[in-house]
């Protein structure tokens, strides 16, 4: 598995979690960068992985990405030549792991691509350089065109991908959470609880929520919002409860990295948000975030973008609300804040979810039995 990120980063908790539940039945290698802006450019050579040998190649630690880069090509090329691996997998396609498609130019393995989302398209709406964007976009494009299959988190990639390549062998492989490294819900009587996890790095992430927030306090005036992360968006939020007058009724706990204890400071058939924009880049991910309110046994409302109803079982196990509508964010938040019997089943059936349906090990099972279709294959093939 070869990833972009360094091994305890954001962009790496895909493989990890795969590798976990793959390596019951296979020897799995994880090549991932020593130092980058996850890390804050400080290699850890002591890091070890419990379920996968990992390897970070050389290189600087500098905080440019082409000198970092360049050395790390050419002793990543070392070491993904000396795995000797029947099967490679490409987690986003990048200049740092686009070489995971030498071993199907020198031995006929199989490559798969996962795409979890459009990488490129993110960077440039993120105002990154036009190199770092041209590079990504060759990257994502050539990995795709020469992989023997491509592995998607959500049904926009995979349209994505059959529209560029209409035979490409493409697995639906979405996000999902680890149902162990959470506290046991227990059912108790609900709360007036509202809450957000994760990076606020775009203050349009809570924007529509923080608006919502002065007709549920006016419906339900002992409401409590809790906002679970930090990032560079912070400060306009914390702003933004000032200037609607809600910063009593919210609480800012900071980033938070540990499940269990996000976890204390939720509880069962509280709600949580994910109200996202009807954006391209946010219908091709798949959201990490639904999950892991399933598993804590809370109640997901999300916007109707990409896969998110799907997740929800369009309104089974939450709630589904049209993007851009602050009035109907709110009614949906009364709504829900004021039967407690709807929340009660609607926590009970989301936690189900994620241990049954939505949990990593069931995704890793559906990645196996695609490597035992896709590796013989490739084999077979002419390169």
């Amino acid at each position: 598995m070869l990833s972009s990120g360094s091994y305890n980063s954001t962009l790496t908790i895909r493989p990890r979690y795969l590798a976990r539940h793959l390596s019951a039945g296979w020897d799995i290698t994880i090549i991932a960068p020593s130092a980058d802006k996850y890390n804050d450019f400080k290699p850890d050579y002591a890091l070890k992985s419990e379920f996968a040998r990992l390897i970070q190649p050389w290189q600087l630690a500098t905080r440019s990405f082409i000198l970092n880069l360049i050395p790390y090509l050419f002793s990543s090329l070392v070491s993904i030549i000396r795995a000797r691996a029947d099967a490679v997998i490409i987690n986003k396609p990048t200049p740092i792991t686009v070489l995971g498609l030498v071993p199907k130019l020198l031995s006929r393995t199989a490559v798969v691509v996962d795409l979890d989302d459009l990488g490129a398209e993110v960077i440039r709406n993120e105002g990154r350089s036009r190199l770092t964007y041209s590079l990504v976009d060759w990257s994502e494009r050539f990995c795709v065109r020469h992989a023997d299959a491509v592995a998607v988190a959500s049904t926009t990639l995979r349209e994505h991908v059959r529209q560029l390549y209409p035979g490409k062998p493409i697995l639906m492989l979405p996000n999902a959470v680890e149902p162990g490294e959470y506290q046991v819900v227990t059912e108790q009587p609900p709360r007036h609880g509202v809450y957000f996890f994760g990076a606020l790095n775009r203050l349009d992430l809570i924007k529509d929520l923080l608006q919502a927030m002065p007709t549920v306090l006016n419906q339900v005036p002992d409401t409590r919002l809790t906002i679970i992360g930090g990032g560079t968006a912070l400060d306009a939020a914390k702003s933004m409860c000032r200037e609607l007058g809600i910063e009593a009724a919210v609480t800012f706990t900071g980033w938070q990295t540990d499940m269990l204890a996000v976890q204390n400071y939720t509880q069962f058939a509280d709600v949580g948000v994910c109200y996202m924009p009807d954006l391209r880049t946010v219908r091709a991910a798949s959201n990490m975030k639904v999950f892991q309110y399933m598993a804590m046994g809370t109640v997901p409302v999300v916007s109707d973008v990409g896969d998110l109803r799907t997740y929800v079982q369009d309104g089974q196990a939450g709630v589904v609300v049209p993007p851009g509508n602050v009035p109907a964010l709110a009614g949906t938040l009364v709504e829900l804040l004021q039967d407690d019997e709807a929340r009660v089943r609607m926590a009970k059936g989301a936690w189900q979810l994620a241990g049954d349906e939505h949990s990593w090990r069931t995704r890793a099972t559906a990645l196996e039995a695609f490597l035992s279709e896709t590796v013989p294959a490739a084999r077979s093939q002419d390169v």
